[in-house]
Formats: structure tokens, sequence, C-alpha cells
């Protein structure tokens, strides 16, 4: 939090800078930047305003790194207002600079927001191609907590996109899996971190909640709503709210969902996120439909219209967005006035500018200095979660030696996981070797058909040795065993 300390004042004195048609230089440029990128939600429109004025200046000195930073973080800032069309006209503009300067994270950013706005715009297939080409660009990154975070988010995108889409339910799953396994690679108190790992949870949890697997979407989104609190990520903490109220709401458990979405409606309303909000009224009025509140329902429902309605009519409007163009005056008017107040202004921003900058300058030394340390955490943080951070490859040969039901399957199994047995013997030391082989099967998430057809049993005998091994392990029934096996 200390990096927004003169924040307030920062943006005080940027309405002065306006006023006076402040002209900025490069470091002040990557300062305004800075404060652009950081605002929140609420304050999006702002956001644009903000980085547009950066383009604006950098476009001046010739500064095209600050051309294209400018047009991303614009395009970010609209994204968040669901303006699709300028998205992708910034977007675009963007990738031209990136390309210009040979910047591969600028490029792999201007292709993803590319994808977005195709997405956005109902062009799935235009959006999804933009999103592979971003992934090429990801991939070459070689920092690697910048690459685990852009590969973790693009992977969030393209299941986005493929859900939006009609995609197989597999296929979105797949990939919101692949998202959530980079995210687990970054070292353990980046604060980006567990930001990025609970959009990743609760995009894993909402899949499972679609496919109506509840017992693991109760998991994920669980531990979504935990990261979230712990980084105050607002937005997810809604979206997390409101679908652990549709899963309460699908186990019949009205109270607890109708006390999810309460929750919910707060969040979304602390942060004016219409959409989340949309879902939140609609669910909770479900929930009291069914507990025969037929008055606080129909409050709800009418709630939910009014917002509908709402959103309908300003997705409409012709609302008139400033957006960059190569042959763009000042986005920000000059206005005449006294040039005495002019210079005692500047020199106050100016001033007030060089103190952010020694915080910032300050705070890099300071992180560079615990690079060291910071290393020697990714090993300790790549070991929590073992199952997804497995190379894929390895794990589709062990599944294939399942299939096929090879005796080697077994003992490499043992290779990749090594502690597996050792804490279950700790459970229960009593487990036969047909047991343990069904704890391996279990481990790899294969479902009671796929053991089935490995070893040649039926489905119900498939589930009795199951309901045994639950017994012998105590493992609650309400518990999904495979969620079990996995995080053993």
């Amino acid at each position: 939090m200390k990096k927004n300390k003169y924040l307030p004042l920062f943006i005080f004195f940027l309405s002065l800078g306006k006023s006076f048609g402040q002209s900025f230089n490069q470091p002040q440029i990557d300062s305004l930047l800075l404060v652009a990128e950081q605002l929140e939600i609420k304050d999006a429109a702002y956001g644009v305003t903000l980085s547009l004025k950066a383009y604006d200046d950098s476009k001046k000195i010739g500064y095209k790194k600050g051309m294209a930073q400018g047009l991303l973080i614009a395009s970010r800032k609209q994204h968040e207002l669901a303006k699709y069309e300028d998205v992708l006209k910034n977007a675009t503009a963007a990738e031209k600079l990136a390309v210009e300067i040979s910047d591969a994270k600028l490029i792999s950013d201007a292709l993803r927001l590319k994808g977005i706005g195709f997405t956005g715009t109902g062009d799935y297939g235009k959006g999804l191609a933009q999103f592979r080409k971003a992934l090429r660009f990801a991939q070459n990154l070689t920092d690697k907590e910048v690459k685990s975070s852009r590969l973790g988010v693009l992977y969030n995108d393209i299941a986005f996109n493929l859900d939006e889409n009609g995609g197989e339910t597999d296929s979105v799953a797949f990939y919101y899996r692949k998202g959530y396994q980079e995210f687990q690679k970054m070292v353990l108190n980046n604060p980006l971190r567990n930001k990025t790992l609970s959009l990743a949870c609760s995009n894993v949890g909402s899949s499972f909640l679609r496919a109506k697997q509840l017992d693991s979407a109760e998991f994920y989104l669980d531990r979504a709503l935990q990261l979230a609190n712990s980084v105050n990520h607002e937005a997810v903490k809604a979206n997390t709210l409101c679908d652990l109220g549709s899963l309460n709401y699908s186990r019949k458990k009205y109270k607890q969902s109708i006390d999810y979405f309460e929750k919910g409606i707060g969040v979304a309303k602390s942060i004016n996120d219409v959409y989340a909000l949309k879902s939140l009224y609609l669910g909770i009025s479900k929930s009291y439909e069914a507990v025969r509140d037929t008055k606080k329902a129909e409050n709800y429902l009418l709630l939910y219209n009014e917002l509908n309605d709402s959103v309908k009519k300003n997705q409409k409007e012709d609302v008139q967005m400033q957006t960059a163009s190569m042959e763009d005056g000042n986005i920000i008017a000059d206005v005449d006035g006294n040039s005495k107040r002019t210079l005692i202004f500047s020199a106050i921003f100016v001033l007030l500018l060089i103190m952010i900058l020694i915080h910032i300058y300050r705070k890099f030394q300071k992180e560079k200095a615990n690079n060291a340390r910071l290393q020697a955490e990714v090993e300790d943080s790549i070991t929590m979660f073992t199952l997804l951070q497995k190379d894929e490859a390895h794990l589709k040969k062990i599944r294939h030696l399942a299939s096929s039901n090879d005796p080697s399957f077994l003992m490499l199994f043992k290779e990749t996981y090594p502690d597996f047995y050792k804490k279950l013997n700790k459970i229960n030391p009593g487990l036969i070797a047909g047991e343990q082989k069904l704890c391996a099967f279990l481990k790899l998430d294969l479902s009671t058909k796929e053991i089935a057809q490995f070893t040649n049993s039926s489905i119900r005998a498939v589930e009795a040795k199951k309901y045994r091994l639950r017994k012998k392990l105590s493992i609650p029934s309400e518990e999904d065993i495979n969620v079990w096996m996995m995080n053993l």
C-alpha cells in the first residue's frame, strides 16, 4: 500500500496541470502511467484520460515506449468499462508501436488486449487467434515471474473465450487449470501471485460449478475467496461470492446462498461492478423465491431488471470516449490563466513528482536487494501444489500406462509422487495393493468411468471400492475423494 501514499495528492496536482495544459518529460510520463495503471475499476474512466494524456506527451517527445504503454493502459481501462471497440482500436495502435521498438512483453500485452476486444465484440475466432499469438511471445519472456503471470492470464483468457463461445466444458476447465498452474509458479510473497491466483481459483471453481461438480467447485471457490480477501481483490470477491451463492442454491441450502449473495452485493456495490451486481440480484431473487419470501424475491428481481435495462441503454448510447489518434492534437485543451499561478503550481507539481520518483527508486533498490532471497524461495513455493505443477507430457505418460494396465505404472507413479504412499500409510497402513492402486488413479483425477475401463471392472464395483476406501481413510462423505487425494 505504500506506493499509493502520494496518489490523492498526485491526482489533485494532475488536475491542476490539466487546467494549464501541462506537458511532461519522460520520467514524469512514467510516473503518470504508474498512477493511471493503479487506479481502481471505479476510476477507470479517469484512468483512460490519464493514460491518453501520457500517450499525447510521449508523442510530443518521440517516446515510443511511453506511447505504447499509454495506449495499453487506456485499452485495459476501457476493458473495465466494457468499451470493446475502443479496446481493440488502442491495442492495435499499441501493437504497431511495440513491434517498432521490438518489445516482446508489450507485443504480448497488445495481442492479448486485441483478443479481449474481439471476444468482447463477439468475434470469438479472431479473439482466440490473438490470444494464441500472444502466448508465443509470452513464452519467450526471460523474467520467470512476468512469464508465469502473462501465461496464466492468457490461459484464463482462452478459457473465457471458449466458454463464451459455447466450447466444451472439459476444454474450458483445462485452460483454467493451466492458468492456475502458471500462477502457482510465482514467488510466494509476490503480491501479484495471490491476486492472479485468486482469479484463477475463481475461474476453475466456476467451471466446476457449471459442470455440476459441486464438491470440486466449493474447494476452489473457498480458496479463491480466501486469496481475494488476503489481497483485497474486490472484483474476484464479488464474483466468487456470487458463485458460492449459486452453489448453495444448487444444494438447496437457501439460507446460506442468501448470505453469500448479500455479502456479494455489498462488495459489488462498493466497486460499482454492475455485471456482478446483476448476477447477484438475480441469484438472491431466486433464493428468496425458494424460501417463499415473495416480497423480497420481487424486490430483487425488480432491481435486476432495472440494472439490466440500464446496462443495455448505456451500451446503445453513443458515448464520446477520447481515443488516441496519430493525427490528434493535445487531448487536454490549454486554458489561459495567470502566468504566475501557472509557475507556482508547476513548481509544486514538479516537486511532488520528484518525491514520488525518489519513493519509487528506493522501493526498487529494496526489491533489487531482496532478489537473491526471493529466488531461493521459488523452489519452496513450487512444491506446495505438486500435482498442478507436474509436466503435462509426464502426466500423460503415467495416464497412458494406467489405461493399458502396464505393470510399470505404479513404479513410475511412485517416482513422481514419492511421499504420497508415505502419507497414506500414516493414515492407514493396512491398505491392500488394489486399494493403493485405486488411490493412485484418484490422485490422477481419473473418473469412475475411466477407472472401470482401465481395470476391466464395472462402474458399480469401482463405486463400492471407493466407498470402502473412504471408510478406511476417514474421508467425509461430502468431500470429493479425487480432490482429497490430489491435495494429499
